[in-house]
């Protein structure tokens, strides 16, 4: 075999590997992209359970007040 035919079988063994990593390269890409927006997505459901959460908490909050209002004013009607 001689240098040029060494050469030639190294280059298309490196040109086949450098493929293949750019493939590999770009399919995790996308996987990394997909990941992160149903993470992005999950976030998003969260927050609005907490937002939903919240106004209830400060609805029940608001009744406990009005509450404790009702009860100081018939104790001190007493």
């Amino acid at each position: 075999m001689t240098l040029i035919e060494r050469i030639e079988q190294a280059s298309t063994g490196l040109a086949v590997t450098a493929m293949t990593a750019a493939a590999s390269g770009a399919v995790w890409l996308v996987r990394r992209i997909f990941t992160n927006q149903k993470q992005i997505e999950i976030l998003q459901q969260s927050l609005e359970a907490r937002d939903k959460q919240r106004d209830e908490d400060r609805e029940a909050l608001s009744d406990v007040r009005t509450d404790v209002r009702e009860i100081r004013e018939f104790l001190h009607r007493r």
